[in-house]
């Protein structure tokens, strides 16, 4: 009787307790049920890294409250906005400007940018950029009037262009140049800084002395780069390997400055920038 019993058995014989929780357990339940222990691993780390992202976000908001609350707006503060901001994104470079007179002045900077006070013409893209009413939208082409570095320097660099506004008009430009590109989480925290800086600059903009600088309509916009950089005492081939032209252009447009102005000599034609509000102390 027992005999058969054992003979009818499908796990009779040689089989093992073992095999039979292989068999009947892990093949039935654990494949199908259980995801694999290296997807579960992922995504928690995937989880923990979103959670410290979104940490520090909140913590920069937290500070910047906090030096709202207890100071108020000052360039020390947008020099310790800029530094956050650069240390959270891995950024090298970085720029908050203000538009002003048809320029750009640098408020805070960082890495290879022009220093603070120096002001930059919105020529070209930056006109575009900052043509009212302002598009809430990053910019990620890179303007060699805005960095000192040679955009073909760097393997990897991205730039993040984001105009700062109130009510889409022009206040300024918040500039960064990143190794790696930036998550729509940290661009989304970007435009809400830029927010924050268009309200807090627009009265800066609205009392800001105003600056006589019809004369400039006289110049072509390839001649307005020349000028403002004139300030900076640089030759004509560090000025033509900065703008991308030959020297023999740059001493033309530097003819054609001093005539149109009715000025001596490129001496004359920098002071006159520097009076115009273009400080630029170097390339």
């Amino acid at each position: 009787m027992h005999s058969r019993w054992f003979a009818l058995c499908p796990w009779s014989g040689n089989k093992k307790s073992t095999d039979i929780g292989s068999s009947v357990y892990t093949k039935r339940h654990m494949l199908n049920d259980s995801p694999p222990p290296t997807e579960s691993a992922f995504a928690l780390r995937n989880a923990l890294k979103q959670s410290q992202v979104q940490l520090a976000h909140d913590r920069l908001f937290e500070r910047l409250g906090q030096k709202l609350f207890m100071h108020g707006w000052s360039e020390d503060l947008l020099q310790w906005l800029l530094d956050e901001l650069c240390m959270q994104f891995g950024a090298a470079h970085g720029l908050i400007s203000q538009q002003h007179a048809g320029a750009l002045k640098i408020l805070a900077q960082r890495g290879k940018t022009f220093p603070v006070g120096a002001r930059v013409p919105m020529l070209g893209a930056l006109g575009q950029w900052l043509k009212e009413p302002i598009h809430f939208e990053v910019h990620a082409q890179f303007v060699p009037s805005l960095w000192t570095l040679q955009a073909n320097t760097s393997p990897a660099m991205h730039c993040y262009h984001l105009p700062i506004a109130c009510q889409q008009r022009a206040v300024g430009l918040l500039g960064l140049i990143t190794g790696n590109p930036l998550s729509p989480s940290n661009l989304q925290l970007l435009h809400s800084v830029c927010g924050l800086l268009g309200f807090a600059l627009q009265g800066h903009s609205q009392t800001a002395t105003a600056i006589d600088d019809s004369y400039l309509q006289k110049l072509t916009p390839r001649e307005r780069e020349v000028f403002a950089l004139l300030p900076s005492g640089a030759s004509n081939a560090a000025l033509a390997q900065k703008l991308g032209i030959s020297p023999g252009t740059v001493k033309i447009h530097i003819e054609r400055i001093l005539s149109k102005l009715d000025l001596n000599d490129r001496t004359q034609a920098a002071v006159k920038a520097v009076e115009a509000g273009f400080k630029s102390d170097g390339l």
